[in-house]
């Protein structure tokens, strides 16, 4: 009799043991993923999240640039009655300075669709402002979304000078943890001769 209650007491320790294990190890898996999302650290600082294929990682409507700067994407209202989205608003992008809106400018330029979304992307690696042209001037990269896009899609870039001014554009797949390709889908350079190694 005690050697039953021996062998089931210990069966029962197997079976606890077993389903701690497993529970510890659900939803994680050997290559970092967590119940299907895949891991990404926004920027080189950041806490790591967790992204679906399909959502747009890594992407803001604020950058701050320093302690009394800051970049931000805002919604602009024109027409709360509009069944039309195009009428109904734009996104712009506004400078702040000591709290202060110090520079604004219309996202939307004419013929453009209505973006679902417009948020800000890294423009290098875990990096949303980077001297792109080595000219001593941080540049930066907005995204125009909607759904149903192509992976790969067309960002602008500007430059945050006295002014911000207006740089160019670069292509960027959203369904990865990226950043912005400049010259062509598989260079990350800016040479221009780096990307005509691209096949």
């Amino acid at each position: 009799m005690f050697n039953n209650f021996k062998e089931t007491n210990n069966t029962f320790y197997m079976f606890t043991i077993l389903f701690f294990t497993s529970t510890a190890s659900f939803g994680q898996s050997g290559d970092g993923k967590k119940n299907g999302l895949i891991p990404v650290k926004c920027t080189s600082k950041a806490q790591t999240t967790y992204y679906a294929l399909g959502d747009l990682p890594c992407t803001t409507d604020t950058i701050k640039v320093s302690d009394r700067e800051y970049l931000k994407i805002e919604f602009k209202v024109t027409n709360k009655n509009a069944r039309n989205p195009y009428d109904y608003g734009y996104r712009e992008l506004v400078r702040y300075k000591n709290k202060k809106a110090v520079q604004k400018i219309k996202l939307r330029e004419v013929d453009d669709p209505p973006w679902s979304s417009m948020p800000f992307v890294r423009v290098r690696k875990q990096k949303y402002l980077a001297d792109l042209d080595k000219d001593g001037h941080l540049e930066f990269a907005v995204f125009p979304f909607s759904p149903g896009s192509a992976i790969w899609g067309t960002v602008k870039i500007y430059s945050l000078k006295d002014k911000i001014e207006y740089w160019g554009e670069g292509n960027y797949r959203f369904e990865q943890d990226t950043h912005v390709m400049l010259g062509c889908m598989k260079c990350s350079k800016f040479d221009p001769e780096e990307c005509k190694k691209c096949k």
